[in-house]
This record gives C-alpha cells, sequence and structure tokens, in this order.
C-alpha cells in the first residue's frame, strides 16, 4: 500500500515549518497546535525506530551498511500505517540515493508522494550556519561540497547523504517512480494561500479556504518563535540560539560577502535559475 509521504528537503528550507502547518490543518482548531504536535512526527532518519524495528544497533554498523536496512525499515512503518488506516508523513533531509545494493532508500510501491521544499541557496547558507552554529565560510564549504552528510557517527539519527545542495535539488528531481510536488520557500511567505493550498490538494485533502487560512495564521513563524520561546524545542541544536530564527527572504544580504554571493551562484547556477533564483538575464531575483 503507497502511504508514506515524504516530506524531503535541504536543511532549512521550511521543512518544519510545513509539519506545524499540516498539524494545524489536519487538527483544525482554533488555537495553535504546541510544537510538541511536531516533535513526535517520523523523521526517516530516527536512530530509535531503526534499532527497535530493525534490531540492530546502527552506530555498531557503517553507515552503508545501516543504508541497506532503511528501505526495510520503511517497509515496516509502511505496515504499520495500514493497520492504522492511515498516511505516514515523514520528514527526510537525505537526498534521493540508491543503497550499495541498488535499491532506493524510499521505496515506491509504498510511497504515495513527496512534498519537497526549496529555498535560495544564499539564504539556506546563512539559516544553516545559524543553525548549527558554524562559520559561514565552513556551511558554505558543506552546502557546495558532494560529499556533505549528516550525523550517523556519534548517536542521534542515521547519517544522511546531502551533496549538495544543487545535488540534493535534482536527486529528488530527477527521479520519476514516486509523484513529487515542489514547493518554494519564498511562496510560501509571499503567496501562502495559494502554495498551501496547492499542497493540501496533493495530498489528497479536501481544501477549504477558511481551515487553510486557520491553519496558516495558527503556523505562522512569529507564532512559532513564540512557542519556541516559551517552550523550546527539541529539534534546536544545542548551541543554536533559536531553531526559529527570522524566516526571512533575501537574509544573505546582511551576512554573505559578494564574493561568498558569486561562489554559491557560480556552483548552483542553472539550478537556482531553474527554480526562479536567477532571472533570463542571470541577475539574482530576491
Amino acid at each position: 500500500m503507497k502511504n508514506i509521504v515524504w516530506l524531503a528537503s535541504y536543511p532549512k528550507s521550511g521543512n518544519t515549518w510545513f509539519r506545524m502547518f499540516l498539524a494545524n490543518y489536519q487538527k483544525d482548531t482554533e488555537n495553535p497546535v504546541s510544537l510538541e504536535e511536531i516533535e513526535s512526527t517520523s523523521i526517516s532518519s530516527n536512530a530509535v525506530d531503526f534499532e527497535e524495528q530493525i534490531g540492530l544497533n546502527p552506530f555498531e554498523l557503517f553507515p552503508d551498511e545501516v543504508d541497506l536496512y532503511r528501505p526495510d525499515l520503511y517497509y515496516i512503518q509502511s505496515k504499520e500505517a495500514e493497520k492504522k488506516g492511515g498516511i505516514s508523513y515523514k520528514k527526510t533531509h537525505d537526498a534521493y540515493t540508491l543503497n550499495r545494493k541498488g535499491e532506493p532508500l524510499f521505496p515506491a510501491n509504498i510511497s504515495k508522494g513527496v512534498v519537497y521544499f526549496v529555498r535560495n541557496p544564499l539564504d539556506v547558507c546563512v539559516s544553516y550556519a545559524n543553525h548549527s552554529a558554524k562559520k559561514i565560510e565552513k556551511t558554505l564549504d558543506f552546502i557546495l561540497d558532494e560529499n556533505s552528510s549528516l550525523a550517523g557517527k556519534k548517536g542521534g539519527q542515521l547519517r544522511q547523504i546531502l551533496m549538495s545542495w544543487k545535488s540534493h535539488v535534482q536527486s529528488w528531481k530527477n527521479q520519476s517512480v514516486i509523484p513529487i510536488h515542489f514547493v518554494r520557500y519564498e511562496d510560501m511567505l509571499q503567496e501562502p494561500v495559494e502554495t498551501f493550498g496547492e499542497i493540501v490538494r496533493f495530498l489528497g485533502f479536501e481544501c477549504n479556504e477558511e481551515r487553510l487560512r486557520r491553519a496558516i495564521i495558527n503556523s505562522d513563524f512569529k507564532n512559532l518563535q513564540r512557542m519556541e520561546q516559551e517552550q523550546g524545542f527539541r529539534e534546536k541544536m544545542q548551541l543554536c540560539e533559536q531553531f526559529f530564527w527570522k524566516g526571512k527572504i533575501g537574509n544573505f544580504r546582511e551576512y554573505l560577502s559578494e564574493e561568498q554571493v558569486q561562489r554559491i551562484v557560480e556552483y548552483n547556477y542553472d539550478t537556482m535559475k531553474e527554480f526562479g533564483y536567477i532571472d533570463t538575464d542571470g541577475r539574482l531575483t530576491v
């Protein structure tokens, strides 16, 4: 049964924000749901799930060995979701890759679809530097590195292969076995009703405009900032001051030098142009 929807993105591209919107849309209450509502949302790289359902400690295996079992993990989780009669939404930062057996980590025959969140890599760089409490230059090198990966070494989450920003985007775009809907972070901010409405319809929900607008308001970025300040948020990294930081478009202009901007643009030019971050004359649109 195809009952898993992957919420895929490069880090700091609006994935968690959307999960909050989804929780609000599904619950459909007057008041915003708490951050705890999404803290329990399944994450594809959850090491506890792996150990409990596969029966192996992932940190006693090499990451490539773990990847051999990941399709099995999702088959198990799909069967669990089927028993409950619902759809399982899973956040993932993995690029779309194959394991050593040549199997996709995300099996098509249990995958209902993918919502892929894409954000201007210039803003991703700045936001990710804040999130990981690292210097801008080091983060810049990371998002341009084809060998970049997250976690998998000391605990916490399974290793996630990212590659560079452009390769991450293209890895999901180039697969053709799972239906995919691309969403720009900038459109979520500037045209929320139209953009979130398109996602809701892609997911197969009835799109009620009143319900849609209420969920958008209840998951407003300022609300998320306030809730994080009042309640904390477990997905915030230890050295990061604030998970829901600024959420602005064009925030890179306050932090990146012209040389740093040029490095990111040159490396990601074609993909940035494809998603509207560069116009037909080669100029930035943000």
